[in-house]
C-alpha cells in the first residue's frame, strides 16, 4: 500500500467514532486503530504510533466544536463509492468528477520560508487598499486527473450554470456525469439543478462536515503551496490571477501525477 492510500484510510477512520467499528469508546487508542485497520494487525502499539507520526497524525488536545452530524453519512459515502465504481467499469459512457470552490485574496497568505538564521524573518510584500477576493470553481476527474476550472470575482448561481455548460461541452459523448460536491445551498438552486440536468450531470452530495472525502481539496493545498503562500503580487492582482490559471491549466489534460498527489492512484 502506498503512503498516500495509507494516509487516506487512516484519516477516514480517525474522523469517525470507534463505536462505528464495534469499539465501545469515544476516543481512539492505538490498539483500537489496529482493530479497525486490517493491515495494522501485526504491528505493536509503538510501531503503530511511529507509523501514524510518519503519515502526519499525532495525539492532540480536542477543542469544543458545534456541528450537526450527518445521520446519512454511510448512505452518502456508499453512493460516492458506487458512482466511482460505475465510472471505473464504464469509462466510455460515465465519468466521476469532484467539485469544489476556493476563495483566495490579493494579499498573500504567510507561510514558512528559508531565511538566514537570526532575528530577521522572511517578509511577504503587501499592498495598500482592499484585500480583493477571487473565487475559483473546479472539478477533478477521479479517474484521469483532468481539471476543469472557472475563475471570477464571484462564484454564484450564474457562474455555476456556466460552469456546468463547460463540463457538458468537455464530455460531449458521456451519458452520465457524476459530480461529487458539498452541501453549499447554491448547489441546490433550481437554475443550477436545471443546468446539471441539461448537461447530463447527476449530483452526488457529500456527507456534511466531511470535506476530507473530497480529493479536490488536495488540489487546493497544492495551489496554495506553489502559488498563493508568500506570493509577491499583492499589488498586481491581474498577475496573481494569471498564475492561478497557469497552475490549474497544467491539469487540462489527464494527470497521473495529480491522481497520485490526491491519493486516487497508487504508485
Amino acid at each position: 500500500m502506498t503512503p498516500e492510500k495509507a494516509e487516506a484510510q487512516v484519516e477516514l477512520v480517525l474522523h469517525r467514532s470507534p463505536r462505528e467499528y464495534g469499539i465501545n469508546r469515544t476516543r481512539w487508542r492505538l490498539q483500537d486503530v489496529r482493530k479497525a485497520i486490517s493491515w495494522l494487525g501485526d504491528c505493536s502499539d509503538p510501531g503503530i504510533c511511529k507509523l501514524l507520526k510518519r503519515l502526519g497524525f499525532s495525539r492532540k488536545q480536542a477543542l469544543h466544536f458545534i456541528q450537526s452530524p450527518d445521520p446519512e453519512f454511510h448512505v452518502k459515502w456508499r453512493a460516492i463509492l458506487r458512482a466511482f465504481e460505475d465510472a471505473a467499469y464504464h469509462p466510455e459512457t460515465t465519468v466521476i468528477l469532484f467539485l469544489d470552490e476556493l476563495t483566495y485574496y490579493r494579499r498573500a497568505t504567510k507561510a514558512p520560508a528559508y531565511h538566514r538564521k537570526g532575528d530577521d524573518q522572511p517578509r511577504v510584500i503587501g499592498a495598500a487598499g482592499a484585500n480583493t477576493q477571487t473565487r475559483v470553481v473546479a472539478v477533478l476527474n477521479g479517474l484521469t486527473g483532468q481539471v476543469l476550472h472557472l475563475q471570477d470575482y464571484i462564484i454564484g448561481k450564474n457562474a455555476l450554470v456556466s460552469f456546468y455548460d463547460q463540463i457538458g461541452a468537455a464530455y460531449p459523448n458521456i451519458k452520465k456525469i457524476y459530480v461529487v460536491q458539498d452541501n453549499w445551498p447554491t448547489h441546490r438552486l433550481p437554475d443550477v439543478l436545471a443546468a446539471m440536468q441539461a448537461n447530463r450531470v447527476t449530483p452526488v452530495f457529500l456527507p456534511t462536515y466531511a470535506s476530507w472525502l473530497n480529493p479536490i481539496e488536495k488540489l487546493w493545498r497544492w495551489l496554495k503551496q506553489d502559488v498563493l503562500h508568500n506570493n509577491p503580487n499583492a499589488a498586481n492582482l491581474k498577475e496573481l490571477r494569471a498564475q492561478v490559471v497557469e497552475f490549474l491549466s497544467r491539469f487540462n489534460k489527464n494527470s497521473d501525477g495529480l491522481l497520485r498527489y490526491t491519493g486516487l492512484m497508487s504508485e
